[in-house]
C-alpha cells in the first residue's frame, strides 16, 4: 500500500514538474520571439562627442560626458578578438548564450578554491547584464539576463553580438567601448592595436580597478601574462613567444603607467587645444542648445577660433609669466617689489609731509615668508602625521591651513591672459584666461578680470577730446607741475612716470611718451561726463564703471581684456560697430542648422547699417586717434619691445599702446594690425600686489605681443595699412595741417613741422565748435621747458585769473 501511494505521488509530481516545466520554457519560447527585452538594445543610442572646429576647419576640442566612437566589427582585429575570447569567453562560437559546461567547470573549481575563481557567464550573458545593468541584483534580474541572453543570440549573428558587445563594454577609468579604452590606455586607434595591448585590455572587463595599469600596475601586468598564457593555450599565438611579447611590451609601457595620474580617464585624454575658449563657448551652448543636446547630440560646432594663432598666444603668454615669475621671486621666498598697493598712498603720505624719501616695500613681511615656508616644506609632513593621531581637531586644523594657505599661494603667482579679435568679422582669434587651465584655474581674465587699465585708456581720452574738437592731433598741451581739486575736495598732482617735465608737447608726441599731465589736461579740457560716454560705446561698458574723477585720464576705470580689445577694435575698424563673438554656426548629426550666430552678427550690422547706428564713433574721430596710435606703436614707448630683434622681433606695421597701472601693479599692451586687435594682460588675481618696481607694460607685455604677432605671419609678409602705397582715404571731415614740433603750437618761420589732424569746425544750436589755435612758435625749443603750468597759461596764453579759476 505504501508501495502504491510513493508510486503515485512520484508520478503526480513528475507529471506537475513537467507541466509546469513545459508551461514555463513554453513561455521562455514565446517571450524569446516576441523579443521584448531586445527593445531596449535597439532603442540603445550611444552618446556621440560634440565637435568643436576652428575657423580653419581644424578639430580642436570636444564635448561628451562619455566618449564613445561606434565601431564595426570589421574595423577589430582579428587578434583582438582572441584576446577577449581567450579570457571572457573561449567557447562562444559553440554555444546558444548559455554554456551549461562552463557553469559546471566553474562551479568544479570554485568548490575546491573554496571561493569565487572563475565565473560561468558567456559573453553573450555579459552583454545583456551591461543592457540590464540598472536594475537591482534579484532572481527577476537573473531570470531577464537568461530571456535576453537567448533573444540576443536568436536575432544576431555572433559578429554582431560581438560588435555590440565592444561598443558597450566598460573598461575602466570613464571608457565606453574599446574605441575610448584604446585611447585612454594607448593613446591609439583600435585599428593599430598590438597583441600585448589587446591582452592588457581583455583583463578590464571583470575588473576594471583592479586590473587598471595607471592604479594597481603590478596586478595589470601579472594579469597580462596570463591573458598571453590562455591566447597560447587557443592557439591564438605561439607559446615560446608569450614571455617575450609579455617582457618587451612591459619595458615600454612600465615608464608610461607608472607616471600617470592614477585618476586619468576619458575626459582627462579628451582633445582639448584651448580650454579656456572650449569652456566660454561650452556655456554658450549649454545656455542655447540644451545639456542633453550639447553632450550626447553629436554636435559640430564651427567656431571664429583660430587654434594655431591661439597656441601661439598661448604660448607666448606662457613663456612671459614663467620669466616674469622668475624676476619676482627672489632667493628664501623673497618677493621683490609686491608691495601691497593699500599702503602706498600712505608711503606718499609721509613723504609729502616730512623731507625723507618715500620708502618703498620690496618683499613680503615675516609672517608671510615664514607662511610661505610652512606651506612648501611642513605642509606635507604635518598632513602624514594627522594619519596617525586619532585628534580629529588637529587633522581639520591642518586641513584648513592648507585650504587658506592655497589660496594665498595661488596669489602669489602672476597671471595673465590674451584675447584677439578680428575687427573685420567680430572673430574671436585667441582667448587666453591664465597662465594654464586646470581644474583650480579656471578663471577666464580675458572675458572676466576686471583691471586697471593704466594709460591704455589714454586713446579714449584723447579720441573724446578730438571728437569733441577740444585738441586735434598736432595741439601743443603744457607737461608742467599741475595740481587739481578732485569732486571730494582732494588736492590731486598727477606724475610722469620719468618724473620730470617736457614743457610744452604735442599731443601725438605726449600720446607716444605717455605723458600723465598732459592726459589729464586732455580730460579737463574734454569733461569727464564726453569721456565716458565715449568709452562707454567704444567698450560697450556700463557708464557707471567709470569714475569721474581727473585720474579717470590715467586708467583708473577698471576694465576686462576683452573690452579692450572690443574698444580699441572699434577705433581700428573705422568707427564701426564690431560685434565680437565664438561661435559660428552649429550643425546637429544630419547636417541641419540648429544655431547660427554669425548669420544673426551679420544682419544685425545690415540692420545697423540701413538705419545708420553702425557708427559707433565718427569715421573722423577714428581715423585720427587711430594715425596717433600707429605713431605711438612706430615711435613710442613701445616701439623697441615690439620690434627689436631680442624683444617682439615684428616687423610689420601696426598701432597701439602701452598701459602700466601705479604701483606697477597691472601691465597692458592693446595693439592692432591691418587685420586683428589683441590685448594682452599680467597682473596678480590678487589686485593690490605689486609686480615688482620699475617693471612696465613696455619690457613685460609688449614684447609678447610683438612675438606673437610676428610668428602669426611666420616673419612675413607682414600686413600693412596702405598696401600697393596707396594711403587710407582721409575722412572729408578731417582737416590736414601741421603745427611746430617743438610745442605743438602755430608754425613759425624756425620750427620744423609736425602733422596735425584735427575736425572741421560745425555749429550746434548757434554755438561754433572748433579746435582753438596756438601762438606762433618763435622757434626757441626750450622756451617753455621751466615754465610752470599757470604761468604759461597766464603769459602766454593770455588767460585772465578768473578764467584761470
Amino acid at each position: 500500500m505504501n508501495k502504491e501511494k510513493t508510486l503515485r505521488i512520484t508520478i503526480t509530481t513528475f507529471f506537475t514538474i513537467a507541466l509546469f516545466g513545459g508551461l514555463f520554457f513554453g513561455y521562455i519560447l514565446s517571450e524569446v520571439n516576441k523579443g521584448k527585452e531586445l527593445q531596449k538594445l535597439a532603442s540603445y543610442q550611444p552618446t556621440t562627442p560634440t565637435k568643436l572646429y576652428d575657423s580653419n576647419g581644424v578639430l580642436f576640442a570636444e564635448l561628451y560626458r562619455h566618449k564613445q566612437e561606434l565601431l564595426k566589427y570589421s574595423d577589430i582585429p582579428p587578434h583582438v578578438i582572441h584576446a577577449f575570447l581567450s579570457v571572457e569567453d573561449d567557447n562562444f562560437f559553440n554555444h546558444f548564450g548559455i554554456d551549461f559546461l562552463a557553469i559546471v567547470r566553474a562551479a568544479i573549481k570554485n568548490v575546491f578554491a573554496g571561493r569565487i575563481v572563475q565565473g560561468g557567464s558567456t559573453l553573450t550573458q555579459q552583454l545583456a547584464k551591461t543592457i540590464l545593468q540598472q536594475r537591482k541584483k534579484t532572481f527577476g534580474r537573473k531570470f531577464l539576463e537568461a530571456l535576453l541572453t537567448l533573444q540576443i543570440e536568436q536575432e544576431y549573428t555572433k559578429e554582431e553580438i560581438l560588435e555590440i558587445y565592444f561598443n558597450l563594454i566598460y573598461l575602466g577609468h570613464g571608457t565606453t567601448g574599446l574605441s575610448s579604452a584604446a585611447n585612454v590606455y594607448f593613446q591609439k586607434d583600435v585599428r593599430d592595436l598590438s597583441i600585448a595591448e589587446a591582452a592588457m585590455l581583455a583583463r578590464l572587463p571583470k575588473a576594471p580597478v583592479t586590473y587598471s595599469p595607471f592604479k594597481n600596475p603590478k596586478e595589470a601586468k601579472q594579469a597580462h601574462l596570463v591573458v598571453l598564457g590562455l591566447m597560447a593555450k587557443n592557439g591564438f599565438i605561439p607559446k615560446d613567444q608569450v614571455q617575450k611579447i609579455h617582457d618587451d611590451f612591459w619595458e615600454r609601457y612600465w615608464p608610461v603607467v607608472i607616471t600617470q595620474s592614477p585618476s586619468r580617464s576619458t575626459w582627462g585624454a579628451k582633445l582639448n587645444r584651448a580650454p579656456y575658449f572650449t569652456e566660454w563657448v561650452r556655456q554658450i551652448l549649454e545656455k542655447e542648445l540644451g545639456e542633453e543636446a550639447l553632450y550626447t547630440g553629436g554636435l559640430r560646432v564651427y567656431t571664429t577660433l583660430d587654434v594655431r594663432k591661439h597656441e601661439i598666444a598661448e604660448e607666448e603668454l606662457r613663456k612671459g609669466l614663467i620669466e616674469q615669475d622668475k624676476s619676482a621671486f627672489g632667493a628664501n621666498f623673497r618677493y621683490a617689489g609686491r608691495a601691497d598697493r593699500g599702503l602706498v598712498s600712505l608711503y606718499n603720505l609721509f613723504g609729502s609731509i616730512f623731507p625723507v624719501g618715500v620708502p618703498y616695500v620690496t618683499s613680503l613681511d615675516d609672517r608671510q615668508v615664514f607662511r610661505l615656508h610652512l606651506e612648501k616644506e611642513m605642509a606635507p609632513a604635518l598632513e602624514l602625521l594627522t594619519d596617525f593621531t586619532p585628534s580629529e581637531n588637529e587633522s581639520a586644523a591642518v586641513k584648513e591651513f592648507q585650504r587658506s594657505s592655497l589660496v594665498f599661494s595661488s596669489n602669489l603667482h602672476v597671471e595673465g591672459a590674451i584675447v584677439t579679435i578680428d575687427h573685420q568679422t567680430g572673430y574671436i582669434q585667441t582667448m587666453v584666461g591664465g597662465s594654464r587651465f586646470s581644474p583650480k584655474n579656471q578663471f577666464n581674465r580675458a572675458m572676466q578680470a576686471r583691471r586697471q587699465t593704466g594709460s591704455a585708456f589714454k586713446p579714449f581720452v584723447y579720441a573724446a577730446a578730438i571728437q569733441n574738437r577740444a585738441v586735434g592731433s598736432g595741439t601743443g598741451i603744457m607737461d608742467a607741475p599741475l595740481t587739481t581739486i578732485t569732486e571730494e575736495g582732494e588736492g590731486y598732482s598727477p606724475q610722469d612716470i620719468s618724473g620730470d617735465f617736457r614743457g610744452m608737447v604735442p599731443l601725438s608726441r605726449a600720446l607716444s611718451l605717455s605723458l600723465n599731465i598732459v592726459s589729464v589736461q586732455v580730460l579737463m579740457r574734454t569733461g569727464t561726463d564726453a569721456v565716458i560716454d565715449f568709452a562707454s560705446k567704444v567698450t560697450k561698458a556700463n557708464k557707471a564703471r567709470f569714475p569721474t574723477g581727473p585720474a579717470l585720464a590715467l586708467g583708473v576705470a577698471e576694465l576686462t581684456p576683452y573690452e579692450m580689445a572690443l574698444g580699441y577694435s572699434i577705433l581700428a575698424n573705422k568707427g564701426k560697430d564690431v560685434i565680437p563673438f565664438s561661435v559660428r554656426y552649429v550643425l546637429n548629426q544630419s547636417g541641419t542648422v540648429v544655431y547660427n550666430k554669425e548669420k544673426e552678427v551679420q544682419e544685425t550690422l545690415a540692420e545697423e547699417a540701413k538705419n545708420g547706428t553702425i557708427q559707433i564713433i565718427p569715421e573722423a574721430t577714428a581715423y585720427i586717434i587711430k594715425q596717433m596710435l600707429i605713431g605711438v606703436a612706430m615711435g613710442g614707448t613701445p616701439t623697441q619691445a615690439l620690434r627689436a630683434a631680442d624683444k617682439g622681433n615684428y616687423k610689420g606695421e601696426s598701432g597701439g599702446k602701452t598701459g602700466s597701472t601705479s604701483s606697477y601693479t597691472n601691465v597692458w599692451y592693446a595693439g592692432f594690425d591691418p587685420k586683428f586687435t589683441s590685448v594682452v594682460w599680467m597682473g596678480f588675481d590678487k589686485s593690490s600686489l605689486s609686480l615688482g618696481k620699475g617693471v612696465t607694460a613696455a619690457g613685460v607685455a609688449a614684447p609678447i605681443w610683438g612675438k606673437m604677432y610676428s610668428r602669426w605671419y611666420n616673419e612675413g609678409p607682414y600686413p600693412v595699412f596702405y598696401p600697393n602705397g596707396k594711403a587710407e582715404e582721409i575722412p572729408a571731415d578731417v582737416v590736414k595741417g601741421a603745427t611746430c614740433a617743438f610745442n605743438g603750437l602755430s608754425p613759425g618761420p624756425n620750427c620744423p613741422l609736425t602733422g596735425n589732424l584735427f575736425l572741421k569746425p560745425i555749429t550746434i544750436a548757434g554755438r561754433t565748435l572748433a579746435v582753438p589755435g596756438g601762438r606762433q612758435c618763435d622757434g626757441d625749443r626750450d622756451h617753455y621747458r621751466s615754465m610752470d603750468l599757470t604761468d604759461f597759461l597766464q603769459r602766454e596764453l593770455e588767460i585772465s585769473d578768473e578764467e584761470l579759476k
